[in-house]
This record gives structure tokens, sequence and C-alpha cells, in this order.
């Protein structure tokens, strides 16, 4: 990833003046990296010996802690400060985390708790990151996101001048998890604001009652594609919505993967009032988004809209187990026949057109797996201790 570092105070349209009135500090711009829908963002941290290290991190707006991989945190002589934790089979230590930066803006990390990922295994298998910064790690500040310029941007408020339409994004202080308002169908739902998600989420019941009253919407089963994300039990129903409004903008074509009704309950995400589900970066990715904290505000320029061919796939929907190995959970009800006779779940996948990763993530397997509809994919399997040469076709899912 190129890294761009332009630490000046006229940037992105230009800096008004500090809320208090004192001349803005540095603002803080790099370039950003987008990969399966999701801002990778490069952070400095000083080692102990006064060395910089360089770190790539996914900013997840509706990230619970900041995340360090185990090696960075060896790396950066991170020490735990706690017990530790186990959750859904993963074990974290709590820690104090550094400062870190972002260009020559620097900032403490401590507005949000911390936590090492202990053992071998990434704590995130869907891209190539050390860490992960969740949005409360910048509940002071003002944070760009262009994602048409693969641009990130923070600065203490009011240091950014404001560009684009604004929009309501109240937070509660204990999550950091800003809440937005869209419409679709004449009704408006609360959505987190989530720029961790590949894609928009929503509750399974709202999409099945749209889906039973609007049965020419396209729709399959199985999240795979631009939709996968690991975790997920290959079971999913994706729908997509011709049409929703985020305050004065159009959103068309829009696909939304369900979510365990009890995923999005009124305290899940400990958000101001309850919320249906979260907007993802198949929107986001769309739209330069400001997200202004400290003033529960956030600011949208719409560049283009999602793109409608965004799940032509091979169908395959995919997880690593616990050897880091590709799997296959299941195949979409809407994959080529030829795809669903070749590959089965349980399979695990070796090599893609003759590729092997060590390990794949399931960004970059999604990616491989993707393009024009009709194209075909060699993939090299393992299927009961036996390894099988065999092909998947690219078919529009939906």
């Amino acid at each position: 990833m190129r890294i761009a570092s332009l630490i000046v105070c006229a940037v992105l349209g230009g800096v008004s003046s500090h809320a208090q009135g004192t001349a803005c500090p540095a603002v803080g711009q790099e370039s950003m990296s987008v990969e399966g829908n999701a801002p990778i963002v490069t952070l400095q941290f000083k080692r102990q010996n006064g060395t910089i290290r360089a770190a790539r991190f996914v900013f997840d707006s509706g990230g619970g802690a900041v995340l360090f991989d185990s090696a960075l945190a060896s790396d950066l002589g991170l020490k735990p400060s706690g017990a530790e934790i186990g959750e859904a089979g993963e074990r974290y230590v709590p820690v104090n985390p550094p400062e870190a930066s972002i260009g020559a803006f620097t900032f403490s990390l401590g507005t949000s708790k911390a936590l090492i990922h202990l053992g071998t295994r990434s704590f995130d298998t869907r891209e190539r990151v050390e860490g992960l910064l969740p949005g409360k790690a910048l509940e002071p500040y003002q944070v760009v996101l262009d994602y048409p310029s693969h641009l990130f941007s923070v600065a203490a408020s009011g240091c950014i001048k404001h560009l684009g339409s604004k929009v309501d994004s109240p937070f509660l202080p204990a999550s950091g998890h800003p809440r937005i308002t869209v419409s679709a169908l004449n009704e408006k739902y609360g959505l987190l604001l989530d720029t961790g998600s590949r894609v928009t989420l929503a509750r399974r019941d709202l999409l099945e009652s749209w889906r039973a009253a609007h049965p020419a919407w396209p729709h399959t089963t199985g999240a795979s594609g631009e939709a996968d994300m690991p975790g997920g039990d290959g079971k999913e129903l994706l729908l997509r919505v011709p049409d929703m409004e985020w305050g004065p903008f159009h959103i068309k074509n829009v696909v939304i993967v369900s979510r365990p009704d009890e995923t999005y309950s009124s305290t899940t995400f400990e958000t101001p009032t309850a919320i249906v589900g979260a907007l993802g970066g198949n929107v986001l990715d769309g739209f330069r988004v400001e997200i202004d904290y400290p003033h529960g505000t956030t600011y949208l320029e719409q560049v283009h809209q999602p793109d409608a061919d965004n799940m032509n796939s091979a169908g395959l929907v995919l997880d690593s187990d616990a050897a880091n190995q590709l799997v296959v959970v299941s195949v979409s009800a809407t994959a080529d026949q030829i795809t669903r006779r070749n590959v089965l779940p349980g399979d695990i996948i070796l090599q893609i057109e003759g590729k092997s990763e060590t390990p794949w993530t399931i960004t970059e397997a999604s990616q491989a797996l993707s393009g024009a509809v009709g194209e075909t994919r060699r993939l090299l399997i393992r299927r009961r201790g036996m390894e099988i040469d065999t092909s998947v076709v690219i078919a529009r899912l939906l």
C-alpha cells in the first residue's frame, strides 16, 4: 500500500479555527486502502528503543476495543495489564495502549479498551492486518474516510472544514457507536454506521418481511462473494433493495445480508435508540464520510452508487478453520449448477487458478472467485484427505 503523509492544515477543503478559538494542531492524513469494502489505515507507534513501527489497522466504527496482534504487541513491548479474557473461542488480554500517530498527528487511544489477541492465529481472517482501530478510540476527534479517493484523515474537532450534507449520527460515550437513520419503503430505520462491515446488515425478520412483500426483488441464501464475512453459517438471506435514502441521498441496488434478530437488539451495540442493522462498506464505498464525533454528526458527499454487478461470484461461502485453512461453509443457492456439482461444504481450498496463499484471507479468496458472468476458476481442493482438481463458474447471484 502506498503511504502518503500530508501533514498540513490546508487539506480537505481547508481548516476551520478550533472550537476554542485557538490555532488548530496538525491534521493527519494518510492513504487508505479499501479492501473488501473495509478501510485499512497505517498507524505509527514508537518502540521502546525510539524507532518507529508502522502497522495496518482496520478502522471499525462499530468495533468494541483496540486490538493488537500478538506479534505487533511484542514488537512494541506492550505488557498485559489484567487477566486473560475468552470470547468466541479466542483469547485476549487487556493492555494499556501506546500513543499512535497518523503522519505528524499523534493521539491517545485511551478512550477505548485495548486488548492483545493471544496465539498465532490471526484475530481477523478477512484482511492482512495487525490491529483493529474502533471508532471509540477516535471519539474526541473529527475523522474523514474518503472512500473514492482512498484517504483517511483525523484532527481535533473543528479543524477540518465540513464538506457535503449534514446528517445526525449520535452515539453513547460508553460504546462510541454512531447511530444513523435511513429510509426504505417510506419507513425510517435506525442503523449502526459500521465501517468494519463489508456489506449492509439487517435483522432477519425485517428482510423476510421485505422479501414476502416484494417477491420480485433479487434474493438468495449464503453470504458469498462481496458479502462473505467470517463466522457466517451459509444460511444467510441476501436481498437486493432497489432504493434507500440516507439524508438527501438515494442509494440504489443495496445488497443487505441477514443477521439473527438478537444481533441487533436495543442494547447489543449500545446506541442512543434501537437499531435494526448496520450500514456497511458496500454503501459507504461510494461516499466521502466525515464523522465529527464530539458533535454527533456526519457529513456526506456521494461520489458513486453501489456496483450493480457486485455479486457476480462463484458463490462459495468461505471461512477459516483453526489451522487457518480456507474452508467452504456452503454454496450459494443461486450459484451455477457446475459449481454446485463440483464443490461441496467442508471442502478445503488449496489453490485458486494455480495460486496458493499461506494462508488465504477471506477478502483475497472472495475477490479471486469473482469476475464476469460465465468465467471459470480452476481450484485445487482437499476432500476427505484427497486432493481434487476442479473448477467453478462465475454467476450473477442476485
